[in-house]
């Protein structure tokens, strides 16, 4: 309650602040909650797989039942030159991204040191894939593999090139990953990254404590109603795995169409294929995951079938024994503002 009237306040002086500043400052953010159940398994604490020293496979959405999200404002500040955002949350997802009593999800200003040069310097989430930590910024409700075993946070500095022609480049300066506030890198680490891209494709490369992540991406129209988004990403974090990375690293490849069936309808695909090196025999994860997004307003339902299939063991049935795959359905709800 606490860290939610903190937010609420941080609202209000927004919004007041906005009142006055109305083409600079701005005030939004979302509310999410869910309804989750599995169709091939128990619906106890312990039954999306068989590994206990793993835990759930899947981050932010894994309990059974209704259960909340997330919540969220985001405050912005649109200057010439100058500039900050401020995104605080709250809820499982928050917790479960950012670590129990954090607010902070996001926060750093930036520089527009001319038209082609800008600075940025603070926290701020994982730029690559597509997904982030917010359900409203993210077409299915539950969140890929890659999302959740590859780095989350950054801390440092950023600068960005407009090279001319569609064409960009990105060079950062960091805390290694997910070492978010400054008395916590006391081994006087850094990581270090880069990235080009022209239009939607980006390939961007990030290396930290002999850890290093390398993503590709891309994405193009088929038609008015149906456009296809590619994801490749390979992380290594053998020299050093946080506690929620498996095994010495991955590659994941993904696709994700999506098609348009009406204006307030629709429909999208996550093909997620995900192996795993030095984890239960180098397992492998195909992951085709059905979400339908329906928009009434400011609010959109999320209905969403996902299939969790690998080549080992690593789920359970509804016996309690080792099984090679998991169904469950989700239903979504996010409201916007």
């Amino acid at each position: 309650m606490k860290k939610l009237l903190t937010i609420l306040t941080f609202a209000v002086v927004g919004v007041t602040f906005a009142q006055e500043e109305e083409s600079k400052f701005n005030v939004s953010g979302s509310v999410d909650a869910y309804f989750r159940a599995n169709l091939t398994s128990s619906n106890d604490g312990d039954a999306n797989t068989a590994l206990d020293t793993q835990g759930d496979f899947s981050a932010f959405n894994n309990d059974s039942g209704f259960s909340l999200g997330l919540a969220n404002v985001t405050l912005s500040y649109e200057g010439e030159k100058v500039g900050f955002i401020a995104d605080l949350a709250v809820g499982q997802r928050a917790d479960q991204y950012n670590g129990d009593g954090s607010i902070v999800n996001e926060a750093y200003m930036y520089w527009n040191v001319s038209d082609k040069i800008a600075l940025q310097m603070g926290r701020f989430n994982n730029w690559m894939g597509y997904e982030e930590l917010s359900s409203a910024n993210n077409f299915h409700y539950s969140m890929s593999h890659m999302f959740t075993y590859t780095a989350r946070n950054f801390n440092g500095l950023v600068a960005r090139f407009d090279l001319g022609n569609d064409f960009g480049l990105g060079l950062g300066l960091m805390n290694p990953v997910n070492v978010i506030e400054g008395n916590q890198n006391n081994s006087g680490a850094y990581s270090i990254a880069a990235g080009v891209w022209k239009g939607k494709t980006s390939l961007s490369f990030a290396s930290s404590q002999e850890t290093s992540y390398i993503d590709f991406k891309t994405a193009f129209k088929v038609s008015e109603s149906f456009n296809v988004a590619l994801n490749a990403h390979i992380a290594d974090y053998e020299e050093n795995p946080q506690a929620y990375q498996p095994g010495t690293g991955f590659t994941s490849i993904s696709a994700y169409p999506q098609m348009k069936s009406s204006d307030s309808m629709t429909w999208g695909m996550r093909l997620e294929y995900i192996m795993f090196e030095d984890f239960v025999n180098d397992v492998s994860v195909f992951t085709p995951t059905l979400t339908a997004n329906y928009t009434v307003g400011a609010l959109t339902i999320k209905p969403e079938l996902r299939l969790d299939t690998a080549s080992e063991d690593i789920f359970t049935d509804n016996d309690g024994e080792a099984a090679a795959g998991l169904t469950a359905f989700t239903l979504g709800a996010v409201y916007s503002f």
